[in-house]
């Protein structure tokens, strides 16, 4: 009897031994979990928060701008490429025109307030589109912001001296993905990529960027063609 009370003892003692390990190793276990899931919380804030900056440093940047000159490539989704020069007056004004292959004057992108102009010399014809149609009409609003109801916008780090904003609208008016890239050194624009709601994509490389130049009104001028006799 006695021994198998000292057993029985024994066995208790063993018993809760073990236990109060399983529970200190459950404890740790949740304490560790606990400081896991604070760390990313406040890596999630702290990342949250540093994307807010770049969206913010982003719009600062297009604000405070007066205007820019510059050429460009422009690369599609086919792999088709063209060049040529691009000019842009705050607010609401840029002229895109691309560089014939055979040195004429090319078709131009014009806008202005509310219109997007598709100019074809060669055509001597021009078509005009709502401006809140396109994307860009995000960059060439009087007071930039992009984050507005209605898009997701997210930074996306692409190197130590690059980063993207990524502005989607799933639907509606002007629906498609509008990437713009930015470089840290010197901090500015200088590429924009527009996937449109048929899933095309078409980017937009800027170089030798010229900044704050006076650029004279009729360079915004909607050509209008006279009908041939």
């Amino acid at each position: 009897m006695g021994r198998t009370m000292i057993k029985y003892k024994f066995f208790i003692w063993k018993s809760s031994l073990v236990v109060k390990r399983c529970l200190t190793s459950l404890d740790c276990n949740f304490i560790i979990f606990a400081l896991v899931v604070l760390i990313n919380s406040n890596l999630i804030v702290a990342e949250s928060a540093a994307a807010e900056d770049q969206v913010a440093r982003a719009e600062a940047w297009f604000n405070k701008i007066k205007s820019i000159k510059a050429d460009f490539v422009q690369v599609a989704s086919d792999g088709t490429s063209a060049e040529g020069k691009l000019v842009f007056r705050r607010p609401s004004q840029m002229k895109i025109t691309y560089q014939s292959e055979d040195g004429s004057k090319g078709l131009q992108l014009i806008t202005s307030k509310i219109w997007l102009h598709v100019d074809r010399p060669d055509e001597k014809l021009v078509t005009s589109y709502p401006l809140s149609e396109t994307p860009l009409s995000l960059i060439l609003a009087p007071k930039v912001s992009l984050r507005l109801d209605g898009y997701e916008t997210r930074v996306i780090p692409s190197s130590a001296n690059i980063f993207q904003i990524l502005i989607v609208k799933e639907e509606g008016e002007g629906a498609g993905q509008l990437t713009l890239e930015f470089s840290e050194k010197p901090f500015q624009f200088r590429r924009w990529a527009v996937v449109d709601s048929a899933g095309i994509k078409t980017s937009v490389t800027l170089f030798n960027l010229a900044f704050d130049a006076p650029i004279p009104n009729a360079t915004f001028k909607r050509p209008n063609y006279l009908p041939q006799n």
